[in-house]
């Protein structure tokens, strides 16, 4: 419940005091600027870039603000993503792969049935091809027949979302992985099958947070970042993922 607030206030406070905001920032402020919509938004990707000589009312930066609904719902067991190439769902991974599950094993075929037939809607789909095919998409399942998208991303196979980070139980790096990604090989949906010894999940953990939890290693005179941070990858749906330390 880290990412929840109850004013604008409280959503001002959080995203101020999130690097990850700052950092997210500092790339609008050097990227391009694009036409001011009508109604004095930006918010659009499509729109066009400004025009050199354009007046600073004609133009915005290329950045917004998405603001969600808290849904109590969503549960660490319940988000999975997917990886979609030439505009084809290849794969899923439990989202938040360190952790082990038991639930999951049962429900997996559930699981994958659900993700496949909410991609396959024609509204997806259109999204999907506005991003040129090749994205990350991030689901939400609920219950048996009951899914949601929470958001997507762009996958680039050259820097965007191909950090494992992005990736999770599949690693674009390793070549059976990558084959899988790009639909080469057939489609698969992984869960965790076994816990993580002790040591191995502490690896996981973001450098700030494990000096936290565990009370060794991580440097300092840094604010926490998620865990596996690496740039080149839109920012997390909640807005304050530093809040989440297994959280990739």
């Amino acid at each position: 419940r880290a990412g929840a607030v109850a004013s604008g206030a409280e959503a001002l406070e959080l995203l101020l005091d999130s690097e990850r905001v700052y950092e997210d920032l500092e790339y609008a402020l050097r990227g391009p600027k694009v036409l001011r919509a009508a109604g004095g938004a930006s918010g659009d990707l499509a729109a066009p870039l400004a025009p050199a000589g354009a007046t600073e009312a004609q133009f915005a930066y290329n950045v917004s603000i998405a603001v969600r609904a808290w849904d109590p719902r969503l549960t660490l067991c319940s988000e999975f993503r997917g990886i979609a190439w030439g505009g084809r769902l290849t794969c899923i991974g439990q989202y938040f792969h360190p952790m082990f599950f038991p639930a999951l094993a049962e429900k997996q075929a559930k699981i994958e049935q659900d993700c496949r037939a909410l991609f396959s809607d024609p509204v997806v789909q259109t999204v999907v091809g506005k991003l040129g095919g090749n994205c990350i998409v991030d689901f939400a399942w609920l219950g048996p027949g009951e899914v949601m998208i929470i958001e997507l991303n762009p996958f680039d196979g050259v820097c965007l979302g191909t950090f494992p980070a992005s990736t999770g139980l599949f690693l674009w790096d390793e070549p059976a992985d990558r084959a899988v990604m790009k639909g080469e090989a057939a489609f698969e949906m992984r869960v965790r099958d076994k816990p993580l010894d002790t040591p191995a999940l502490k690896a996981q953990c973001n450098p700030a947070w494990r000096r936290i939890i565990y009370g060794i290693g991580g440097p300092t005179g840094r604010p926490p970042g998620p865990c596996f941070k690496g740039r080149c990858e839109a920012p997390g749906w909640r807005g304050a993922e530093e809040a989440e330390p297994f959280r990739s």
